[in-house]
């Protein structure tokens, strides 16, 4: 399997698939880790190429084994442009449709928790919608952008705020298991889970959408690691990722992805 999009849990997620004899493959994205290049220049078809490359590789050095490809978040602007002759199959974890509605959901979570009450929130959502036309708009210029944003950050943004995975989904011929945390404070799980839905349609290929009880953005226990950035993490929720790893995850989490990983070669 190929993971794109990966997160800080990766090592406890991937070994628990490892033990399942799932064999993983990761990389960064460009400018991280060790990786060359700046991923904030790239779009979202850019960083499908990208995969569609990393799994090139994978299939000619493996012959006759099923690839599948894995990502988390972002990866839903970016793997359903993947096709039959890509991969074999595919899974999203906490994947957004839409940019803007995913940007909207984000924000309104903050206000939220911040204590603003709903009126409070629709009106800072409306001012927000304009300020963010005049600044990453269609006619908008790095000039345009905001204190504190690199050229670079407004360049992502500028040419990714439309992205929208409805129309890949609707031609998308790859197995999908497709699955959200309950408790998601960063992408509205039932409303993306309810677009997954409608966008993919009647097809033959298994489909899978599932919403995990109890787990964040990332599928971990809401109860002790719901923050919307890592960054925010108190120092326990640190201490105690660090003493439970795998055990971290939402329970059922990481059994039903390699299940289905196993159903899926059962088929075959």
């Amino acid at each position: 399997m190929a993971a794109e999009g990966t997160t800080s849990f990766e090592p406890h997620f991937f070994s628990s698939l490892l033990d399942q004899r799932i064999a993983v493959a990761s990389w960064d994205k460009p400018g991280v880790g060790l990786s060359e290049g700046n991923w904030l220049r790239q779009t979202m078809m850019d960083r499908t190429v990208e995969a569609r490359r990393v799994l090139q590789l994978l299939d000619e050095r493996f012959e006759d084994k099923e690839i599948g490809v894995l990502g988390f978040s972002q990866a839903g602007w970016v793997l359903p442009s993947l096709t039959r002759a890509d991969a074999d199959f595919l899974i999203l974890i906490g994947a957004a449709v839409s940019w803007q509605d995913q940007g909207d959901y984000f924000t309104r979570v903050r206000l939220r928790r911040a204590g603003l009450d709903e009126q409070e929130i629709e009106s800072a959502l409306a001012e927000q919608a304009i300020d963010d036309e005049q600044v990453f708009g269609k006619d908008a210029t790095v000039a345009d952008a905001p204190a504190g944003t690199s050229p670079d950050r407004w360049r992502f943004i500028h040419q990714n705020r439309s992205a929208d995975a409805r129309q890949a989904l609707s031609v998308l011929d790859l197995p999908l298991l497709a699955v959200w945390g309950s408790e998601d404070l960063n992408v509205d799980p039932h409303r993306n889970a309810a677009a997954f839905k409608d966008s993919l349609g009647l097809r033959d290929a298994p489909t899978r959408i599932r919403i995990m009880p109890d787990a964040t953005h990332g599928l971990l226990k809401a109860h002790a690691y719901n923050w919307q950035l890592s960054e925010d993490w108190s120092s326990y929720a640190i201490g105690r990722f660090l003493v439970e790893g795998r055990h971290a995850f939402a329970p059922g989490a990481l059994d039903q992805i390699s299940d289905w990983i196993r159903e899926l070669s059962e088929m075959h």
